[in-house]
């Protein structure tokens, strides 16, 4: 647009919208009161808050954005929202509406504020193009653009409920057919799609969908910690599971007995998301667990991972050996398949044959043989690791040990001049290797095979917005005078101060001493003394140097770690 030199007054005269006498009267009653011009046109009734906006336009040479012309439109995948919180927005009566490159265009009733401007640019670090709107206009679109799922979920369980659907637990008798109906109805199908959709943007790892006695249950595990969100209408929740239930391709009749599923969706720019359904029957209907493992944002890094270059080294020493057991242990859910992964992805080669059994196979990778278990075939670990010794193996990985012929066929394999790598369920890298023992697994054959064990967690990473706080009485008998982070919280990290995740590892390395101890059949406890000894860190002790580094709280320390 042409910036004018014309008043306001002059603008709205020369568009016949009042006249010299209304301008007059309107200078007198600003003299009295004050106010902009232009709203006290609007209070005295000579125009609308439309016409103030398109002159002011002109004036000003800028767009203006309306709803009736479809150009205050806000863009909803840019993921504005979080730029500008949504209370400063409306304080300020503004909403945005585009980012290209690093220009980011809102909105504003007073396109004059340059306060809210120059705040708004270091708010997000964005230059700031200007466009004006109407109060009116702006209020209504912010509404939809900050509440927009919250409107669309009320807006699909009310046209659902209209049409007096009865849960399936309710009815005497049902049949297959009708539940399929019932969930491929649109309203279904789009709030299903809703909670996908909102789970993806907030980095969720999991849903939880559950039904109590009254009421239906919704949270996302963000950053491993679970979050409430607006659960469904419990007259919707029969549907929405037997809708996941046809997209992950499991029986939608069987309501008895445990099942698993799965199935792709496309998200953003051609993004594929990976989601993992499993269903079980619990006394006030079923409960669903959705993972979602997007392929694309996976990292294969040691340092991304949490690893240091101390931790590095150590690690690479024993994964670039020709042969030798190495276990990655920890509790569910601590990343353990993604350091696998990792290792796998630093050590293939066209020089390697490669090949892993997984249930399930969580990431693909190039240049690796994968293995879906399937143990209703007779696909288990053991018989698949059987199959692959005939497959002129150099590398392979088991998805976890979970019984004896498992564990002997890895140490076999590792005493064969093969390199196997798997995982435990253990608290620790020692109890693993007394929990092999204990499947019954001889400890001469251990100590033949066993390289290293590799425990780990994965702690909470500190936002930006984190903030110097006085050390815990625990944390003072620490060795560091440095300053000591903890969380604030800001739109980012949805106040909790928290944003994201990052690995803290123990590595045991089965040195000649280790070797003796399990030979003789010695306590974890013990071993972990020796290996603290030789120079081990623990967890706790890895964790307090992502502590002093800044990078997390010595709280989210203390309540994974136990102090040695």
């Amino acid at each position: 647009m042409i910036k004018s030199n014309l008043k306001i007054g002059e603008i709205l005269k020369k568009q016949q919208l009042i006249t010299d006498e209304q301008i007059e009267k309107a200078l007198l009653e600003q003299q009295k009161k004050g106010g902009r011009l232009g709203d006290v046109f609007v209070k005295l009734g000579f125009v609308t808050e439309d016409d103030i906006a398109n002159a002011l336009s002109k004036q000003l040479g800028i767009l203006y954005a309306s709803l009736k012309k479809g150009t205050l439109r806000p863009t909803f995948y840019q993921g504005l929202e979080k730029m500008i919180p949504e209370e400063y927005a409306r304080m300020h009566k503004i909403i945005p509406l585009s980012k290209h490159l690093n220009t980011l265009t809102i909105a504003m009733t007073d396109p004059l504020d340059l306060i809210c401007v120059d705040d708004v640019m270091k708010m997000t670090g964005c230059d700031v193009s200007v466009a004006v709107a109407t109060t009116g206009d702006i209020e209504t679109a912010s509404q939809e653009f900050y509440h927009s799922k919250e409107i669309k979920k009320k807006s699909i369980q009310e046209q659902f409920i209209r049409v007096d659907l009865v849960s399936g637990e309710d009815k005497k008798t049902e049949n297959v057919v009708d539940i399929f109906s019932d969930t491929e109805a649109a309203p279904i199908v789009k709030f299903v799609d809703l909670i996908l959709m909102e789970a993806i943007e907030q980095a969720a790892s999991d849903i939880h969908l559950e039904h109590f006695e009254k009421r239906a249950s919704l949270r996302y595990r963000i950053d491993g910690i679970l979050y409430d969100a607006k659960p469904p209408d419990s007259k919707l929740y029969h549907a929405i599971i037997s809708r996941i239930k046809i997209l992950a391709r499991m029986d939608i009749a069987e309501r008895r007995l445990p099942q698993d599923g799965g199935f792709t969706i496309s998200y953003g720019d051609n993004k594929a998301i990976d989601v993992r359904a499993s269903c079980i029957p619990t006394i006030f209907g079923e409960k669903i667990v959705l993972r979602l493992l997007d392929q694309a944002n996976i990292s294969l890094d040691f340092k991304r991972l949490g690893f240091d270059e101390y931790e590095i080294e150590l690690l690479k020493k024993e994964i670039f050996k020709p042969y030798g057991m190495i276990f990655v242990t920890g509790p569910t859910g601590s990343g353990k398949s993604t350091t696998l992964y990792a290792v796998l992805n630093a050590i293939k080669s066209p020089k390697k044959n490669i090949v892993t059994c997984e249930d399930p196979v969580e990431y693909k990778l190039d240049g690796i043989n994968q293995v879906q278990i399937k143990p209703l075939i007779g696909l288990n670990f053991a018989n698949a690791l059987r199959a692959f010794l005939r497959q002129d193996p150099d590398i392979m990985m088991v998805g976890e040990v979970r019984d004896l012929e498992t564990a002997q066929m890895c140490i076999r394999a590792a005493l064969t001049g093969h390199l196997v790598l798997s995982t435990l369920h253990t608290n620790d890298a020692p109890t693993a290797i007394t929990r092999i023992m204990d499947i019954g697994i001889e400890p001469f054959l251990l100590v033949s095979g066993l390289r290293m064990v590799l425990a780990q967690r994965l702690v909470r990473k500190l936002c930006d917005c984190k903030q110097k706080v006085e050390p815990d009485i625990r944390f003072k008998e620490e060795k560091f005078d440095g300053p000591i982070y903890g969380p604030k919280g800001c739109e980012h990290c949805r106040f909790t101060g928290f944003r994201g995740r990052i690995g803290i590892f123990e590595m045991l390395t089965v040195d000649e001493a280790i070797r003796n101890m399990i030979y003789y059949r010695k306590s974890s406890d013990d071993m972990r003394r020796k290996a603290v000894e030789s120079g081990m860190r623990t967890l706790y002790q890895t964790g307090m140097e992502k502590v002093k580094q800044g990078l997390t709280s010595f709280e989210e320390i203390v309540a994974i770690t136990v102090s040695e």
